[in-house]
């Protein structure tokens, strides 16, 4: 019997040090394998996504050791201007340099964009993105850093990014009580909640704008450009502009 006690204890705790372990690994990012890097552990999803990501040379040393963030989240701050931050939700990604200051602005993973869902990747242009649970943020040297969220991002999207004419966005969403606009490269967004989200570009933008845009006599667009007559045309709430080749 006292055999049989013996090995019934060593199960126990084999069975016991197997639930910690268990414990361990799920509570946050899980730093029960973490590792000393300059002065403080880097550890679990966030250890992943420093090694996958660069590693020291694109991170530099941890500034202060795995922390809680918002909506049970985890993040840690690096030296290269650079963090990582993990939910369960979105996985570990890490966010830098322009993107994540402008991410701050909007009140980081408090936000309105929340957590990252894609590390920071190039775009078809020379500039740099990344997508967030609540919209993307979109840099170029030559447009800055920007938020394009909601319906415009859906458009936007569906337009082909800034690999369509539109190109990068060159200025914030600006929004009345009903209605979000926002400046593009190549033209703009226009959305309101009784004529929908559209894009106005190219020649047809030129006769919007100079007919006072959506404070003038055409209003908003209340569709798409469309082929027409061997051009273009574009309906508005006051009426259809049209262009034709002829015409330039």
């Amino acid at each position: 019997m006292a055999s049989r006690r013996r090995n019934l204890s060593s199960v126990g705790r084999g069975v016991l040090a197997a639930s910690a372990s268990a414990l361990m690994l799920a509570t946050g990012a899980g730093m029960a394998d973490a590792r000393p890097i300059g002065p403080f552990d880097v550890g679990g999803q966030i250890e992943v996504e420093y090694d996958r990501a660069g590693g020291p040379g694109f991170f530099g040393d941890p500034v202060g050791p795995e922390v809680d963030a918002a909506g049970g989240g985890r993040k840690q701050d690096f030296t290269n201007n650079v963090s990582i931050y993990w939910t369960a939700a979105t996985d570990a990604h890490a966010i830098g340099g322009s993107i994540r200051d402008k991410w701050r602005t909007t009140g980081s993973e408090a936000g309105s964009l929340k957590y990252a869902v894609t590390d920071e990747g190039e775009t078809s242009k020379p500039g740099r993105f990344q997508h967030f649970q609540g919209g993307s943020i979109y840099w170029s040297l030559g447009a800055g850093t920007h938020v394009v969220s909601g319906p415009i991002r859906d458009k936007y999207a569906a337009a082909g990014w800034e690999s369509s004419p539109l190109g990068f966005p060159i200025a914030d969403q600006s929004k009345g009580s009903s209605t979000v606009n926002q400046m593009f490269e190549g033209g703009a967004i226009y959305s309101s909640q009784s004529t929908g989200t559209h894009i106005v570009w190219g020649a047809i933008r030129d006769d919007w704008v100079r007919a006072g845009g959506e404070n003038g006599r055409y209003g908003y667009p209340t569709g798409d450009e469309y082929d027409y007559k061997g051009g273009k045309a574009q309906d508005f709430q006051g009426g259809k502009i049209t262009w034709s080749p002829s015409t330039q």
